[in-house]
């Protein structure tokens, strides 16, 4: 016993190295995961190195930690961090090297030590010390922390595996629940996994993990936590498992969570002009980790409204659209490329689509194939004679033999099994990559974002169908023609102007000669149907009715750079060319833009930025920023009241003098109760749109406080449909908007009402009422419009 309590002495006195610090024992290392918020308090996603979220002792079931000590530790109560009936055994256990016959000893405390302070490959030697080590540990740890607190760390830094670290991470992935929440079988399950969750994992060892759950309720019938009679219902019981797999890319949001991760690490390396150092920094000086940090984003998203979203761009899409489009391509020579591409804009189409797959660019040695790390971590090596890639980060140095360049267009074109993507879940099949990658660009892709115009937050956001398979976001990465959702822009010159939605213009071809606003050649467009002009209309029934001629007479009469100017002031970046054709939307331009645009109408000319972060935290509740959305006056109250009412033309039945009767908006379809989407009653601003061979279809509708854009089109504009009838963004975005909505108006809690927008509190100048007959605005399903705005 001397020869032990001197090695006690020893090791407490670091003669066998050294002791953890108090610092370190009062904030030991440990990653945790960074988790993101809805602005309704619900976790949308993580960021870790370890799916590893702390809970307080409060937080945990009271099965818990009566199962825990029942079986890992019956005297914990009575102990200071070391159990002297069971130090004995253990001790001649290793000193022998039989620690298998020995038996356990470790108490909890020991335990989290070994958890906090991990071993690494050590002799037996070396074992025996770092056993001694652990003990000192866990006396310093009982004395700096109390029973409860103790407890809690353990189960907050236990490895349950598959992707499951600490207890609140292996509530949620084994059974989808909280901590709080866990019954006393499934509090008895996790504990069993304690003594080696390798072995008790229910996802590969069902009744090995069965028995030992059953063990541990055994326990508790030994240290009087439940009777017999109890432990022989809960004996019979199944573990009831309610697996939820664990990845950055698996749950909701998926897109908006990319894009949130890259801005973080942007954030996280901005420098402070003043001092040259890190803005935002740790007490130590170091700059944060979102992957271990346990940091808290806080978000605008909503998640009812988010889900609501998901689930209408997989109603249109997955059920109807996506079928309509495949058969729509079946009847094309090129499948599913347009007949006007040639062969060889198909083939440079295809070898670039190819150059951007993970396939490929880990032949290249531009990718590691196990990891994933691009660039820099690739090197190519020789060994042998024979040429390797090899990643040189250093959690991975994977090695792959180099495939010869002569060899890769061979490679891409003979079939392999694979796994692909389709709406009604993954197919195995046999394709070559080259024909995988033909198959994905016959889908159509989507994006959407929602936005509370007052605030700028944003509610909702999909990127588009499936983030394993299309990892391009297609609501602020994508930038595609606009069509003639960027009227609005140039109409709101007009009234800015003092013009009047009633003024009338000749509905006529207008010509921009050669030279004019640098034209090169004469340039005359026309409204998609070329036979329907010759007689007047007002601004409200040209826009409603997505007339070229009208928003080509206000351009004449404004020029290029007013609507420039205008697009500018409504926060558009994106580059604009100062030409006539602008009117009709040739510009490139994000789903993110023109929903931030076209707020400024819905918000009495205020524009207000769209924001998706409201405050960032670090572990321990301190803000590190907030974020404010820049806002300035645009126009003017009055203005963009008249734009919403113009734009409320568009879902409405508009008086058209020279017809002598009432004809249908393009979004009209929004009123039709034969639409399952369909069926709204009160006032919607909004605009359809549509490019050239409908390339792109979109909409952008407007509430009170709720302004949603959806955009649709496949990856490449030389894939689309045939038709303008199939094409046009009323057939393809606008029923997205229209499921979306009627899931969120008929959800109380949200507070989105179809109601009439707040008209200025002092007298309108302009007449807004253009219609000069008193027929009933009634819905007619027979008379729907087919315009390509």
């Amino acid at each position: 016993m001397g020869l032990f309590t001197m090695l006690i002495y020893g090791t407490a006195h670091e003669w066998f190295g050294e002791l953890p610090s108090f610092e370190e024992l009062e904030n030991p290392k440990s990653n945790l995961a960074s988790e993101v918020y809805t602005s309704d308090g619900k976790v949308l996603g993580k960021y870790f190195y370890q799916n590893r979220t702390n809970v307080q002792y409060e937080e945990l079931s009271e099965f818990l930690p009566v199962a825990l000590i029942a079986t890992e530790d019956e005297r914990y109560n009575e102990h200071s961090g070391i159990d002297f009936r069971s130090l004995g055994r253990v001790f001649i256990g290793l000193v022998t090297g039989q620690t298998g016959s020995t038996g356990g000893g470790s108490t909890v405390s020991q335990q989290l030590a070994k958890n906090l302070f991990p071993r690494k490959d050590l002799t037996k030697f070396q074992l025996v010390m770092r056993k001694f080590k652990e003990w000192v540990i866990a006396v310093r740890l009982e004395r700096q922390y109390t029973k409860e607190e103790i407890v809690a760390m353990y189960f907050n830094t236990f490895d349950f595996v598959n992707n499951a670290v600490g207890i609140k991470s292996a509530a949620t992935v084994y059974f989808n629940k909280t901590p709080q929440e866990l019954n006393i079988t499934e509090s008895a399950m996790l504990v069993g996994m304690l003594k080696n969750p390798a072995l008790f994992n229910p996802l590969r060892f069902y009744d090995t993990t069965l028995h030992r759950r059953n063990v541990v309720l055994t326990q508790m019938i030994r240290n009087g936590a439940i009777d017999k009679i109890a432990y022989d219902t809960l004996k019979t019981k199944p573990l009831g498992v309610d697996f939820q797999r664990v990845d950055h890319k698996e749950g909701i949001a998926p897109y908006f969570r990319e894009i949130l991760r890259s801005d973080l690490k942007k954030i996280f390396s901005e420098i402070d002009s003043t001092t040259g150092e890190l803005k935002y920094r740790k007490a130590n000086g170091k700059g944060y980790d979102i992957y271990k940090d346990g940091l808290k984003i806080y978000t605008t998203i909503n998640y009812e409204m988010q889900s609501y979203a998901e689930w209408a761009m997989t109603k249109y899409l997955g059920e109807k659209l996506q079928a309509d489009f495949f058969k729509d391509l079946q009847r094309k020579k090129k499948n599913p490329f347009d007949w006007r591409v040639t062969d060889e804009e198909v083939d440079q189409i295809m070898k670039s689509a190819m150059r951007r797959t993970d396939r490929y660019n880990v032949m290249v040695g531009v990718q590691c194939a196990n990891c994933g790390r691009r660039g820099k971590y690739v090197e190519e090596i020789t060994e042998n004679g024979v040429n390797y890639f090899e990643c040189q980060a250093d959690d991975c140095h994977h090695k792959r033999r180099v495939t010869p360049k002569d060899s890769i267009d061979i490679i891409f074109n003979t079939p392999v099994p694979m796994t692909v993507f389709s709406w009604k879940g993954e197919i195995d099949t046999v394709l070559s990559p080259m024909d995988s990658i033909r198959y994905y660009k016959s889908f159509l892709q989507s994006g959407l974002m929602s936005m509370d115009p007052n605030t700028g937050h944003i509610k909702a956001w999909v990127g588009g169908i499936n983030s394993k398979y299309f990892a391009f976001d297609h609501v602020a990465q994508s930038k595609r023609q606009v069509g003639s959702t960027f009227k609005p822009f140039m109409y709101a010159v007009a009234i800015d102007e003092g013009y009047s939605p009633c003024y009338e213009v000749p509905n006529v071809a207008v010509t921009f000669k050669r030279g004019e606003f640098g034209l090169l050649k004469d340039w005359s467009p026309q409204n998609s149907d070329p036979k329907d002009v010759g007689y007047n209309v007002t601004l409200k029934y040209g826009l409603a009715n997505s007339m070229n001629t009208v928003s080509s007479f206000l351009m004449k009469k404004f020029g290029p750079d007013r609507v420039v100017k205008m697009a500018r002031n409504l926060g558009i970046k994106s580059h604009l060319d100062p030409v006539p054709s602008l009117v009709l939307g040739v510009a490139d331009l994000s789903v993110y833009e023109m929903v931030g645009a076209f707020g400024t109408f819905a918000n009495k000319g205020i524009y207000t930025e769209p924001i998706y972060i409201t405050r960032i935290e670090d572990k321990d509740g301190n803000v590190i920023k907030e974020f404010i959305p820049e806002t300035k006056e645009v126009i003017s109250e009055e203005t963009a009241y008249t734009m919403v009412n113009l734009m409320e033309g568009v879902t409405s039945y508009n008086y058209n003098k020279a017809k002598g009767k009432k004809t249908a908006g393009t979004g009209i379809r929004l009123r039709f109760q034969s639409h399952e989407y369909g069926g709204f009653t009160g006032p919607i601003a909004g605009k359809t749109g549509t490019t050239q061979n409908n390339s792109d279809g979109w909409f952008i509708g407007m509430m009170p406080n709720l302004v949603t854009g959806v955009w649709v089109g496949a990856e490449d504009r030389s894939v689309r449909f045939s038709r303008t009838g199939d094409g046009q963004g009323a057939n393809s975005a606008l029923p997205i908007w229209g499921y979306y909505m009627k899931k969120v108006i008929s959800d109380s809690t949200l507070k989105v009402k179809n109601i009439a927008f707040e008209k200025p509190e002092h007298q309108l100048r302009i007449e807004l009422d253009c219609d000069k007959t008193q027929e009933d605005n009634n819905f007619n399903d027979n008379e729907e419009p087919n315009f390509g705005g």
